[in-house]
This record gives C-alpha cells, sequence and structure tokens, in this order.
C-alpha cells in the first residue's frame, strides 16, 4: 500500500514583493497566475522530509529523487504526499486531486546520475557588481559558471528548517544536523543568479543526487556547468549541472537543474 503524508502550503508575506516576482501574488498574476506560486525547492522539501521518515536518514546520505512539477502550488493549498513501494511520488491537491509535483526517489546511486556533468572545480569567485541579463541568444551553453562560495551556520540552518520549512525531524536541528534537502535542491538557484541576472523564473524539474551527508555549520561551494538553454511554448528554459563540494572537498551532492528563466506573459 502506498504511504501518504498530508501537507498544508504556506508562504510568508505571499502579497509582498519579491526577488523573484512570480513568489508574489501581483507579480504572479501578471503572468496569468490566481496568485503568488511556492517556491519548487521549497515544496519538494515538505515531501523530501517524508521521504527521509520513509526511507531512513540514510537517504541524505547516499539517495536520490527525480521530481517534475506540473501544477503550481499555492499557499493555503492542501497537499498530499503518495509514496509508492516502487520509489514513485505524486503531490497532489486533496480538493480536485490535481497533480502538482511528482517524481521517483531511491536510496544509493540514481540511474541517471552519468548524465550529471562534473564541472572542472574552479576557485570560488565574488559576485561583481555588474552582472548581464540572462538572454536565449547568450545562454553560455557549454560554460562552467562562476563557483559560488555559501556558508551554512547552524543558526542559518536552523532557521532555515524551521521557518522556510515547518521541519519538525530532529535530524535538521543541531551543531551536528544533516543539510536539508530543500537546501540543497535550491543552490542551483542562487549559483545562477552569481552569473546573470533573470527572472521572473519557474523551477520546473530537478535530478538531485546526495552523494554523502552534509553538515551544518560549514563553507561550501558550488560549481556548474550550463547544459542547454531552448524555447517552448514561448517559455525560455536553461538546465544546469551542479556539484556542491564541503570544506574538506567532498562532493556532497550533484544536481541537475531546469527553470524557466523567461517566462510568457499571457496575450491581452
Amino acid at each position: 500500500m502506498p504511504n501518504r503524508r498530508h501537507l498544508h502550503a504556506f508562504m510568508k508575506n505571499p502579497d509582498a514583493e519579491k526577488s523573484n516576482a512570480i513568489h508574489s501574488t501581483s507579480g504572479a498574476r501578471d503572468y496569468g497566475f490566481q496568485g503568488a506560486l511556492v517556491g519548487g525547492a521549497t515544496a519538494y522539501g515538505w515531501a523530501a522530509s517524508f521521504f527521509v521518515e520513509t526511507l531512513g536518514n540514510q537517504w541524505l546520505d547516499f539517495g536520490w529523487a527525480q521530481v517534475r512539477f506540473r501544477q503550481p502550488v499555492y499557499p493555503n493549498d492542501d497537499l498530499v504526499v503518495i509514496l509508492g513501494d516502487d520509489g514513485s511520488f505524486d503531490v497532489r491537491r486533496d480538493i480536485d486531486e490535481v497533480s502538482c509535483f511528482f517524481g521517483r526517489v531511491g536510496r544509493g546511486e540514481a540511474p541517471w546520475l552519468g548524465d550529471v556533468g562534473i564541472p572542472n572545480r574552479r576557485p570560488p569567485e565574488s559576485m561583481p557588481n555588474c552582472i548581464p541579463d540572462l538572454t536565449l541568444r547568450d545562454a553560455p551553453v557549454g560554460q562552467e559558471l562562476r563557483t559560488r562560495e555559501v556558508h551554512l551556520s547552524v543558526a542559518d540552518a536552523e532557521a532555515y528548517a524551521r521557518d522556510k520549512q515547518q521541519e519538525s525531524l530532529d535530524c535538521f536541528f543541531g551543531s551536528d544536523a544533516s543539510i536539508h534537502p530543500a537546501w540543497i535542491a535550491e543552490q542551483p538557484i542562487h549559483w545562477l543568479h552569481h552569473s546573470y541576472n533573470y527572472g521572473p523564473s519557474i523551477h520546473t524539474e530537478s535530478r538531485i543526487q546526495h552523494l554523502c551527508r552534509g553538515q551544518v555549520g560549514q563553507t561550501y561551494c558550488v560549481a556548474g556547468i550550463c547544459r542547454d538553454a531552448y524555447e517552448r511554448k514561448g517559455h525560455h528554459y536553461i538546465v544546469n549541472d551542479t556539484e556542491i563540494r564541503d570544506a574538506a572537498d567532498r562532493a556532497v551532492a550533484r544536481v541537475q537543474h531546469t527553470a524557466i528563466f523567461r517566462v510568457r506573459k499571457p496575450q491581452a
């Protein structure tokens, strides 16, 4: 029998202006949505907490997930996560049974891991004062971008788990806590913003491979390669392969991230 978990979607101040306008009420409505969209990595993190409970903490050490976003998740949506014995999962809105996102999870090495490119490690570079706009014509396909360095303090990790994820699992709190899988999933977003201006944007798919346990209180480097860029139905997409390495230069995770970086506006 499938395992189930009920969730209630939330967002702090959906009516406030956001750096990604798609996560604000007015900004999302400009693009034809009924309200602010909950970030894909955030919503995935709610489901990932259930994966940890079901598959064990070993999944955070050496496990994987592939997730595709099909329909928006809005603040105050009531959701149900359905996890099958074969690792397939589906996250639906309770009220209408619409599938918002779905995919597969498993322990060990993902069957697609060899398809994710590994960047040549570069020293981290500071973000310059002026960075270019990301366009489909000038998308850096095949290129490595600036490596981003980020420190995840114990206090910041706890605030992330508590406030953004409303997390209850003990493994994500304390000085020896594991990094939350949602934090891993969103690093390619910040990495791309380290080299380009873009947005509003929508997260559409992720392939995430945990390679070893990431611990809080460390400095991490996020390096990556632009894999592809293309247009589909008026939206401009980008696909990036990224790797997160810890202070000991161990690969903690590899993430292939697909997003719409230029959202088509509805016709008047």
